[in-house]
C-alpha cells in the first residue's frame, strides 16, 4: 500500500491521503480496450446531461426488464445479459456489489452465468475498481483499531453480505474468537450470504457473530432504537461504506453523530462516499443507471463531519488512485 498526500480541490485543513492498490484489472486481457470503450460512453453522456439512466419496468408476474432511455444505455445492454440480469435482479440490493467483489465468478448470486462482455464490464469499470479499493482502505485501516492482544467489537452498518469486512479480518490474521461482528442490514438475502461466508472464517451466529436485521433509516436516523439496542461506546470500529452517500447532507450527519455514539473513545467510524469528480460517474449514473445517490465533493464530507459536531483533527480521508470513492476515518 502507497499513501501519498492528496491536495487536488481538497479543503486546506483537511487531513487528506491518495492511495495505491493492486486490483484485478491491472494485468487482465482486453484491459485498454474495455477501458476505452466505456470512457467513450461516459464521454457522449457528458456531452448530453438531459440524457436520461434506463428505467426497470415490472412485467406481468413480477419479471423485472430494463428500458433503456438513451442510446448509449441501448449499446452498453447489448449482448451483455449478465449485466442486464444484475441490474434488473440485483441491483441496488447488496448482493449486486457481491458480483463487482469478485467479477471471475462463474455466475451471478441469482444463477445468471457469466458472459464474457459482461465480466470485462465488472473488471475494468473504473466504478467497479472503486468498489473493491475502498475495501482495501478499510482493511488497511482495520489493523488500527481490531487487535489480537484483546477482545473486539466490530459493527458494519449496511453491512450486506459483508465481503470487505471479511476479507480484512482475513488478511490482518486475526484468530477468530478475539473479533465479535455485528452485521447490520436490512436485506435477508445478503445477511444469509454473510453467515454463510462468515461461517467459513470461524465466525458463527451467537458466538463470534450477530445479525441483525434492521433499517438504519428508521432505526439509527429517525430514531435511536439500534443504538438502545447495541449500547453506547461498546465497537473498536463501526464501518458503514455502503450507505453514507444514499442520505442526504441532513440525515448523513445525523447518521454519523449516532454511529460515533455507538464507538468506544480511541476507535472510529469508517465511511465511503462517491465523489462528484469519480472519473466514469455519468457511465455509472446514466448508462448502467445505478440507484440514486448524493455523489459529494470533498468539501460537501467535511461541512457534514463539521455538522455532526466532529473536529477536523478527529478525520482523515483517503482517496485511492482510481478517484472513484473518498472514505473517511472519523476518530471518535
Amino acid at each position: 500500500m502507497n499513501w501519498q498526500p492528496f491536495r487536488d480541490n481538497a479543503p486546506a485543513n483537511m487531513t487528506i491521503f491518495s492511495a495505491s492498490f493492486p486490483d484485478v484489472s491491472d494485468q487482465w486481457p482486453m484491459k485498454d480496450d474495455t477501458a476505452r470503450e466505456i470512457a467513450a460512453l461516459d464521454r457522449a453522456l457528458k456531452a448530453d446531461p438531459a440524457l436520461r439512466p434506463p428505467l426497470i419496468e415490472f412485467e406481468e408476474g413480477g419479471r423485472a426488464a430494463l428500458v433503456p432511455q438513451n442510446r448509449y444505455s441501448e449499446q452498453a445492454y447489448r449482448n451483455r445479459p449478465a449485466l442486464e440480469a444484475w441490474r434488473t435482479r440485483l441491483v441496488p440490493t447488496a448482493l449486486a456489489l457481491f458480483v463487482v467483489q469478485n467479477p471471475l465468478e462463474d455466475r451471478l448470486p441469482e444463477g445468471t452465468k457469466m458472459d464474457s462482455d459482461s465480466r470485462q464490464w465488472f473488471i475494468h469499470a473504473n466504478d467497479a475498481i472503486g468498489v473493491r479499493s475502498r475495501a482495501k482502505v478499510l482493511a488497511a485501516l482495520v489493523e488500527r483499531y481490531i487487535h489480537n492482544k484483546s477482545e473486539n467489537n466490530w459493527v458494519s452498518l449496511a453491512s450486506g453480505a459483508a465481503i470487505p469486512v471479511l476479507e480484512a479480518l482475513r488478511n490482518a490474521k486475526l484468530e477468530g474468537q478475539q473479533v465479535y461482528l455485528t452485521l447490520v442490514d436490512k436485506d435477508p438475502v445478503a445477511l444469509r450470504w454473510a453467515e454463510t461466508m462468515a461461517a467459513q472464517e470461524g465466525l458463527t451466529v451467537g458466538e463470534q457473530l450477530t445479525l441483525l436485521r434492521r433499517d438504519l433509516v428508521h432505526t439509527l436516523v429517525r430514531n435511536e432504537d439500534l443504538l438502545l439496542e447495541l449500547g453506547d461506546h461498546q465497537a473498536e470500529l463501526v464501518d458503514a461504506l455502503g450507505i453514507f452517500e444514499y442520505f442526504n447532507d441532513a440525515d448523513a450527519a445525523i447518521f454519523l453523530q449516532r454511529a460515533l455514539r455507538l464507538v468506544r473513545p480511541g476507535g472510529a467510524v469508517i465511511v465511503s462516499n462517491m465523489l462528484t469528480s469519480s472519473p466514469q460517474i455519468d457511465f455509472t449514473l446514466r448508462c448502467i443507471g445505478w440507484e440514486h445517490i448524493f455523489p459529494r465533493s470533498l468539501q460537501q464530507l467535511q461541512d457534514i463531519h463539521l455538522a455532526a459536531g466532529v473536529p477536523v483533527e478527529n478525520v482523515t480521508v483517503i482517496v485511492p488512485k482510481d478517484g472513484v470513492y473518498a472514505v473517511m476515518e472519523v476518530r471518535a
